[in-house]
């Protein structure tokens, strides 16, 4: 199953779309640096918030005309489990990510 999923993400990741925003493939964090969003090109990407939430697994993007929906899906004792945000690409430097402002770093 997380064989398909990989697959399913790379296809994902490197189907060119008409007029669909690109994968925010990159280092991104929020102002102070509380939360921190990694989305590599190979479809790996990790979350972090200070405090609290922390995950790495295999990421799934779905392009709208200004942004999207990550998925990122990571193991638990039951299985892969998804987390899904609403991406909008602001700059090349500036997305949100349900509302909230990151920046690139890398």
């Amino acid at each position: 199953m997380t064989r398909l999923i990989l697959a399913a993400a790379i296809a994902l990741l490197a189907t060119p779309a008409f007029a669909q925003a690109a994968v925010p493939i990159g280092f991104w964090t929020t102002q102070d640096g509380g939360e921190r969003l990694l989305i590599e090109q190979n479809t790996s990407c990790s979350f972090f918030a200070v405090g609290g939430t922390q995950v790495a697994g295999n990421c799934v993007w779905q392009s709208s005309s200004a942004g999207g929906i990550l998925a990122l899906y990571y193991e638990t004792i039951k299985g892969l489990a998804p987390i899904y945000w609403s991406v909008v690409w602001v700059n090349q430097s500036e997305i949100t990510v349900d509302g909230d402002p990151f920046f690139r770093r890398q």
